[in-house]
């Protein structure tokens, strides 16, 4: 999918919150968040598509927080950050990273996208 699908679907999801489509004890962030881990190829990731992901992950960790206190529960979390080089070129970086997951093999999806 790309990153406008996402965010396409973020806002949809929020929607349906809205609307009381979701259960108690339904996770739909935690779900689309895993989805975005899945499906997402840092490499093909234009610096547009990387600012808009960021901002994407930005938005979709507050509401993971927000799920996850409302369940009492861990699960997944992402950062972000901006660097400049020594050389002096730009990076946006962005990680998503499982927290209280039981499967060992779950390693962070780590994204760094150089801005021109």
């Amino acid at each position: 999918m790309s990153v406008n699908e996402f965010l396409l679907e973020f806002h949809a999801i929020e929607s349906r919150i809205s609307a009381g489509h979701f259960k108690r004890g339904e996770k739909p962030y935690q779900d689309f968040a895993l989805k975005i881990f899945e499906q997402t190829d840092c490499k093909m990731l234009t610096v547009d598509d990387a600012i808009k992901a960021v901002e994407l992950m930005i938005d979709l960790n507050v509401k993971l927080h927000n799920e996850f206190i409302e369940l009492g529960e861990g699960g997944w979390l992402s950062t972000t950050s901006k660097y400049k080089t020594i050389g002096g070129k730009e990076l946006i970086t962005f990680v998503i990273y499982p927290m209280g997951v039981e499967d060992p093999q779950v390693e962070p999806k780590i994204c760094v996208i150089e801005i021109p």
